[in-house]
């Protein structure tokens, strides 16, 4: 499936929760995103660190990283489903729904105030941030 490929390159993660300067992807032996190194520019300040992939079923994805007390997570999950556009041929078209989770939690009793702050932010822009990994899907 040509979305899940996609997924497999960090160019399709830049930019979604603020991750950017993504680079050293790390596959495993089918082709899967394992882990990859970002930059994040917080209110603590630049944090550069790396993503761990997981993939606990077919076609759904979790990003996870922890930096100075903050657990940033970034899951999605893909289905196919049959469209219902006509086209001229009167087959239906092949859809795929993609949904996105953005979380941020904080991982001790200091963290967790700015966690929910962080949680706050990712929550009023997950639509411009599902659709901005939405656009890079299509190209």
């Amino acid at each position: 499936m040509v979305v899940w490929e996609r997924l497999q390159s960090t160019e399709s993660w830049e930019g979604v929760a603020g991750l950017h300067d993504l680079r050293d992807a790390v596959h495993d032996g089918v082709g899967d995103l394992t882990s990859f190194a970002f930059s994040i520019d917080t209110p603590l300040g630049m944090i550069r660190d790396t993503a761990k992939v997981t993939t606990a079923e077919a076609r759904r994805m979790q990003a996870r990283a922890e930096a100075k007390g903050i657990i940033v997570s970034v899951e999605i999950a893909l289905t196919d489903m049959t469209g219902t556009r006509d086209v001229q041929d009167s087959d239906a078209e092949a859809v795929t729904d993609i949904d996105v989770v953005l979380d941020a939690q904080g991982s001790n009793f200091l963290t967790r105030p700015l966690a929910g702050t962080l949680r706050g932010v990712l929550e009023a822009n997950i639509d411009r941030e599902a659709e901005r990994m939405v656009n890079r899907l299509r190209s």
